[in-house]
């Protein structure tokens, strides 16, 4: 039957994607669903519909990781991990190891903050405080950008755009973090999490010296701060929330104070 080698192809491409990583966030799992069901021509996606349900991806995602499945080729990924705030799936008779959730979660950050987005929203940013964006050279897992002051132009600022806040302390040893002959500020940018999670772990473990930390909300198209206070005050009037940011820098830095005693 049609249904039947349709469902075979399909479960599959899924499977032999669910081998290779044993670990996969929900979000990578549904657009790998996605993907898969969209590789349909018209005719084949119109008989599973008509036997299963216009539901197709719902289907599927709930038969690969649950025990009501649809079919006995569906991959099973049924045991679920919360991890900083994020839901993953796992092989049941896999032993994750922490290796592995932690490339799970870099790998979805990748996908669902993509650098270009990010980019976009620090760019509008910038140039509103009365900046001018150079483009630097772009590496693997961030974009390094110069914001120039239009007013002046000797004071310049260093700034760096990661997918995940997770990324960060990969480059911490590098000269990412090294104060610039320029400018003695330097800026980190990440996007907003699910949770605080990523964020508190960060700041437990992590010393980024004088650099600060911004958090961007690429669907509100704002920045808000998380770690320093920028010399510039035009720069802290555009932040979405500038009192609000204050206070909150304010609590991290008395618990960083707590942690250090």
């Amino acid at each position: 039957m049609m249904i039947k080698k349709e469902l075979l192809k399909i479960f599959e491409d899924l499977s032999g994607y669910c081998q290779e990583h044993k670990v996969i966030s929900e979000g990578e799992l549904v657009l790998k669903i996605k993907e898969c069901v969209e590789s349909l021509n018209d005719a084949e996606r119109e008989v599973l519909e008509r036997k299963l349900g216009r539901n197709l991806e719902d289907l599927i995602f709930k038969s690969i990781t649950s025990e009501d499945k649809i079919s006995v080729f569906s991959p099973d990924m049924r045991t679920r991990i919360n991890y900083q705030g994020e839901i993953f799936y796992c092989l049941p008779t896999h032993r994750y190891m922490g290796e592995e959730l932690e490339e799970a979660f870099l790998r979805w950050a990748r996908i669902r903050s993509p650098l270009s987005a990010l980019k976009n929203v620090v760019k509008d940013f910038m140039e509103r405080c009365g900046y001018q964006i150079n483009n630097k050279e772009r590496e693997n897992e961030h974009i390094e950008m110069m914001a120039v002051k239009n007013k002046n132009k000797h004071r310049s600022i260093p700034i760096s755009i990661f997918p995940s806040i997770k990324f960060v302390p990969y480059f911490i040893e590098e000269a990412l973090l090294e104060k610039s002959e320029a400018s003695e500020e330097k800026i980190v940018v990440v996007p907003t999490e699910k949770t605080p999670a990523p964020f508190i772990s960060f700041f437990r473990e992590q010393d980024i010296g004088d650099a600060m930390i911004w958090i961007a909300d690429v669907e509100k198209k704002t920045i808000d701060p998380f770690i320093g206070n920028p010399e510039d005050e035009e720069i802290e009037c555009n932040f979405a929330n500038p009192e609000q940011a204050r206070r909150a820098v304010s609590v991290w830095m008395r618990k960083m104070h707590f942690l250090e005693l």
